[in-house]
Order: structure tokens, then C-alpha cells, then sequence
């Protein structure tokens, strides 16, 4: 065993040395070489858009509410106005004269006066044109206001249709009689006062 032993010492000892020297299998490319001369500068033509402007927060409102208590200590030492001079109403006293909606005694007609058609009227509104007017009849039973509130055009079978309106002078006619009709006036109480009575005009 030692003999094995002083063996492998002497067979490690008196080895050749063997040296290594690496090879390179690849070559070595030479780099190209820029001249300063050949280099261009460049500049840009304008110049880069400023930053945008930082956006502001929008206020939020809050729904606290504020009460404010004001306090008025003023003594107001006004003179006595005047008063008015009597006689300046609409009415003949003074006062605005009562008009009654609905009289114990509605107006009463005196005196009718018909409407005088004109002759360029189409025929088909002869005898077929009716006007309903509103009177306002004061307390001597003069007429001091007087509208039409419906115009109704009959057909054969007895119906009608409501017009907005009537021209060929149909309208101004009309009024102008019912501002001369006649009415013995209505009377609330056992005296005499304004009130509204509807009559009819047909043609």
C-alpha cells in the first residue's frame, strides 16, 4: 500500500507541464473612424409650445346656509298724509260702480237693432251665421260694452262648427248694432246695477 502510495507522489511530481495558450477563432473588424469636420450641427427651426397652464379647480358651492338676523330700530315719525280730493273715481261719486254677476233680475231687452248685412256676404253664410255678443248693460240700460264670444256656422243637418272669425265686414256690423240695442237694466235688491246678458245676431 505505501508502495502504490510513493507512486502516485513521484507520477505527480515529475508530470510535464503542459502550458495553454487560448486561441481566438474570430477577428477583429477594424472600426470606422469619423472625422469632426464631417459632423453636420443641426438647430431646431422653432422653438417647442409651452407647457399648458395648469386648469384651476372649479369652486364646489356648499349648501350651508348663512342666517343673518337684522335688526331695524328706526322710528319712522311720518306726518299725517292728506287725503284725496273727492270725486276723481270712475264712477259718478267717487266709487267704482258694482257690476252683478248674476242679478236677481237679469237685463231685459227694449229696443233690438238689427245688423245690416253687406251685399258681397257669400251665400253660404246667409241664414246659416250666427254671432253670439256679450252686453254690459249699466243701470240706465244703455250698453257700454259690447264682444262677441262664439261664432257658429250651421250646416244643413242643424250642427255647426265654431269660427275663430268672419270677415266681409260681418263682425264690425254686428257691433255696431248691439251698441244700439236698448235693455230695461237689472236689478239686485229692488234697485238697478250693472250686469252681463248674452244675446244672439244671426244672418
Amino acid at each position: 500500500m505505501a508502495v502504490i502510495q510513493v507512486g502516485a507522489i513521484l507520477l505527480i511530481r515529475f508530470w510535464p507541464e503542459i502550458s495553454y495558450e487560448p486561441s481566438l477563432d474570430f477577428e477583429m473588424q477594424e472600426q470606422e473612424t469619423v472625422l469632426l469636420d464631417e459632423i453636420q450641427v443641426t438647430r431646431q427651426q422653432t422653438s417647442p409650445p409651452p407647457p399648458p397652464r395648469p386648469q384651476m379647480p372649479n369652486p364646489v358651492p356648499d349648501d350651508e346656509i348663512i342666517e343673518v338676523e337684522i335688526e331695524f330700530d328706526v322710528d319712522l315719525d311720518l306726518p299725517d298724509l292728506p287725503l284725496p280730493d273727492p270725486g276723481y273715481g270712475t264712477g259718478h261719486t267717487g266709487e267704482e260702480e258694482r257690476i252683478v254677476g248674476n242679478p236677481q233680475i237679469p237685463p231685459t231687452v227694449v229696443r233690438i237693432v238689427e245688423a245690416s248685412a253687406p251685399e258681397r256676404v257669400p251665400d253660404e253664410y246667409r241664414g246659416k251665421l250666427e254671432m253670439i255678443v256679450n252686453f254690459l248693460v249699466d243701470q240706465n240700460g244703455d250698453v257700454e260694452e259690447a264682444s262677441i264670444m262664439e261664432i257658429r256656422l250651421y250646416n244643413n243637418d242643424g250642427s255647426y262648427q265654431e269660427l275663430p272669425f268672419v270677415q266681409y265686414g260681418l263682425m264690425d256690423a254686428v257691433l255696431k248694432a248691439a251698441m244700439q240695442w236698448r235693455f230695461r237694466p237689472a236689478r239686485q235688491d229692488g234697485e238697478p246695477v250693472k250686469a252681463f246678458t248674452r244675446q244672439r245676431f244671426n244672418y
